[in-house]
Order: C-alpha cells, then structure tokens, then sequence
C-alpha cells in the first residue's frame, strides 16, 4: 500500500495512445504531414511528379500537373495496405499485421483547347480524390512480468494508483475531469482501494517493514493498439497551357479527417494467491475517434526550358483544421473469489482547430526521348509553424503545446522523392522510385518508402497501371504506462511497416 501525499507526477507523452486525451503535439503533428499516395504510377516512382505533370493522380503534388494533358482523363485507383508491427516486449516477440481494400484515388479532368497555336493553347478543369495520409499501424504485444520488490517489477495498476495521490478520496469515481479517467475507472471496478489511509492496486502486495507496496506475483501483460483512417483531400482543379512549354495549376482543396484507435492493455495473475487481493486478470480498453473537416489552397507551374528538361514549383497555404475527438474507457475485472466488474466511462468529446503549415516543393525532370524519364523532387515544410487552438480560437488552454511545438520541431523538415520510368516496349514501361520524408519531432526518425511498378497500354486510350510500396521499418520504443514510485515501466520495441499495392485504369478522350 502507499501513503496518500500529494507528489508532483510527471506525465510521459509516448507514440501510442496509453497516456490519456489525444487532442496534443503528437496528433497535430499527424494531421500536418502529408504521405502521398496518388495514383498508380505516381506511387511507382516514388511520387517525384513535381516537375513531370501529366498525371491526375499527381494533382495533390502540383496541381499544374492537369495542364500537361491534351486530352480529357479519367483515372480510378483501388488499393490494397497492410499494416506490419512487430513487438519485443518483456524479452517475447510477436507480430500482428492487417490489409485493408480502399480507393485512395479518383480524378477526372475536362480539356479544352483555345484553338490557338500560341499563347494561351488549352485549359483543364476538374476534380480529383487522393489519400494524403494513411494511419494504419499495429501493435500486438505481450510478455511475463516477474514479481519481486526490485524496481524493475511494476504494474499498470501501480501507475493508476499513484495518478489518484494528489486528489481527493471523495472524487475518485465521479469521472472527474481533473482526474485521469482510467484511474477512476479502475478505482470504480475495485482494482484500487483505500485502507488505512492507503492506496494499493489489486496486482500489489504490501511490504510493511520497508513500507512499500510491490507487485505481489508473476502477470502476463498484453498490450495490443491498432490505429485506421486517414486524410482524403477532395479537389477542385483548375490548369492552362501557354505555349506548349508553360503549365500552371491551381488546388482549392478540402480535406476530410478520419482517425480510428483502439487500445487493450492486459494483465493476468499466473497465480491469483500470489495477491492479497486474489486478482486473477483485468483488462483495460481505450478507443477513439477523431473526424473533422480542412482546407487550403495550393498553386504550381511546370517549365520546359528545353525540349528534355522540366522544372516545377509548388506552394501550399496553411491548412485549418476543424476537428472533433470522440473517445471512451472501459475495465473489466475477475477476483479468485468470484466476484467480476465491469465499468465505462462517459463519452468524451473535444472541439478544436489545427492549423497545419504552408509547404512548398521544388522538382526536375528530364525524358530521354522516347525511353523515358527521370525525376527529383524536394519539399521543404516548417513544421514548427504548427498551431493548436481552441473551438474559438483561442490559444490559452494550447498555450503549452505551442509553445512546446515552436521550440522542439524541425523548422526545415525535408522531405526527398525520386522516380524513373523506361518504355520496355511501345506499351508496357517500368517504374521505379524512392521517398523520403524527415520526421519533425524529437527523437522520431524518418520514414522511407521503396516503389516500382509496370504500366500497360491496353487499347487507344486505355492504361493500365500497377505499382507496389514499401516503407522500410523503424524501430520505436513504446511503453503502456509510465514509471511510478521508484519503480520502471518496461520499455517494448516496436518495428512497423507498410506494404501497398495499387492499380490504376486511366481513360483518355
């Protein structure tokens, strides 16, 4: 058991959702970055479309890229993503992963030409659908913590304990905003009790003569998180032509949220006599969701200097987000003597703005006559221009995570994209690409996707192209809860990836 005296508790903000309310830098940062997608062949090479155009599914990387047509498009881009975590967590390794089917891209562009030979030769207008961030991720980890007193042995549990010493007893299981939720919870599914002036967590024992509470025998902790959705941009795309050689481009864009989570984390008594308590497991579970509405605008040219080599240009404004999160806990419990409780919390719900930065992009190409191309692509984004607001704007309650923002991200994130194509035969061309986009925050490292793909003409006006991506795997720390009392959280290890295949039809007319 543990006296109950107020403590100054430091909270750990980690990559995964355990530590409470998400509405913080880490999801600001995640409505901010965009990871292209596009469409097909795009994706193949590495989405370096910057400076080569002539593809809707680039319309999201430079909307010149539709003037580049002399023709109406189509184009429809169903997709396959699967998701990859594996875990090292309490010296057990474990792999979970999950595919889903989406459309991330559909566009459709209207040509019309001027009649005119120079000058002012055609424009397009139209509209395009295209994922600019996915979210799936995976974790499914689990491992045996080992009772003894040493401060390696720990328990949720102790941490929910602790979070409840600078409050008062009366206010425990009202749901108390000031109060971590799942400690209440935990308090109201009787994990938490009170006796002589103490707190003990049900996976406690207490050692009187050293005065400290310990984790009274072996558990088997599970911790599993698995996050869906992303940000589709909807746009209304407008380009012109001058001159054969001058393309410019211009986004009204709007774009839709959608952020899934949910969250488990387990422990199980190997032996339910070990606990004064008689704990034999309880289950704590966390979800959330997050939708909103943004927008923005985005302007870019693409310049042939000479007849092989093309130069492009973007520049996007800041995006405003409007978002919503939703999220709810809940515990469930089972003691040796029969007794089981099962508690929920109230839905919680919080309005807020992001507002993302304005980024810009710079990108060459070069063709090789008829053999095909290659193209470099850089996107420089100050991410420390990120900003939190309040429903109405104001600042006060974000005043922290602004502050924290402008002081510790990256101020020059780059981000680097190259792709290739050769024409193997009059209709088929071989893809390939790589990407790179630097990760702003603290102690993040950045992501790197690999890309090839094949591209097929079917008939007069009709393509058919396939592409496959790869992120190449990082490796994160992750930990369910933070360390308490002296004693430490166990540390896990996360390597995650993702793998997608896309195939794009596109009809010219």
């Amino acid at each position: 058991m543990k006296a109950i005296k107020f403590t100054a508790l430091t909270v750990l903000l980690l990559s995964l959702s355990w530590v409470g309310f998400a509405q913080d830098v880490d999801q600001a940062y995640n409505f901010s970055e965009n990871l292209y997608i596009g469409s097909a062949r795009t994706l193949a090479m590495g989405n370096a479309f910057t400076a080569v155009g002539g593809d809707l599914g680039a319309l999201s990387i430079n909307p010149a890229s539709s003037g580049v047509l002399r023709m109406s498009e189509f184009e429809i881009s169903p997709s396959l993503i699967t998701a990859v975590g594996k875990s090292d967590y309490l010296n057990s390794y474990n792999q979970a992963d999950f595919t889903k089917f989406s459309l991330p891209s559909f566009a459709y562009s209207q040509h019309v030409s001027t009649g005119r030979m120079n000058g002012f030769v055609s424009f397009n207008f139209g509209f395009a659908f295209n994922r600019v961030k996915s979210f799936n991720s995976i974790v499914n980890a689990s491992g045996t913590m080992k009772a003894g007193r040493g401060n390696n042995s720990s328990s949720w549990l102790g941490d929910k304990t602790m979070a409840l010493l600078n409050y008062d007893p009366a206010d425990y299981g009202d749901y108390n905003a000031d109060i971590p939720w799942s400690s209440q919870l935990a308090w109201n599914a009787w994990l938490i009790e009170e006796v002589d002036d103490l707190l003990l967590g049900a996976t406690e024992n207490y050692d009187y003569a050293a005065n400290r509470a310990y984790l009274g025998g072996d558990v088997r902790q599970g911790i599993y998180s698995k996050v869906t959705g992303g940000i589709d941009e909807f746009t209304v795309n407008f380009a012109g032509n001058w001159n054969d050689n001058f393309y410019f481009g211009v986004n009204i864009n709007i774009y839709d949220v959608d952020y899934n989570v949910t969250d488990t984390y387990s422990e199980e008594a190997l032996n339910s006599l070990d606990f004064e308590s008689g704990i034999q497991q309880f289950n704590y579970n966390y979800w959330q969701r997050t939708v909103g509405t943004g927008i923005g605008l985005k302007a870019g040219f693409i310049y042939l200097p000479t007849e092989h080599l093309r130069i492009g240009a973007t520049i996007s404004t800041p995006t405003k987000y409007i978002l919503t999160d939703y999220w709810g806990m809940s515990v469930s419990d089972s003691f040796d003597n029969g007794n089981k409780y099962n508690e929920n919390t109230p839905t919680g719900n919080f309005d807020y703005q992001v507002k993302a930065p304005m980024r810009y992009s710079l990108g060459l190409a070069y063709t090789i006559g008829t053999v095909g191309l290659l193209s470099f692509d850089y996107e420089g984004v100050n991410y420390s221009k990120i900003s939190m607001r309040d429903y109405y704007g104001g600042i006060g309650e974000f005043s922290a995570d602004n502050n924290y923002i402008s002081s510790n991200f990256k101020r020059n994130a780059n981000i680097f994209r190259v792709g290739a194509e050769m024409n193997v035969t009059p209709g088929i061309a071989l893809r390939g690409g790589y990407a790179y986009y630097d990760d702003a925050r603290p102690y993040y490292v950045g992501n790197n996707f690999l890309s090839c793909g094949l591209g097929f003409r079917l008939s007069k006006g009709a393509y058919l192209d396939l592409a496959w991506q790869g992120q190449l795997s990082n490796e994160t720390e992750f930990t369910a809860y933070t360390d308490y009392d002296g004693y430490l959280a166990p540390v896990g290890y996360l390597n995650s990836s993702n793998n997608k295949l896309l195939a794009t039809l596109r009809f010219k007319f």
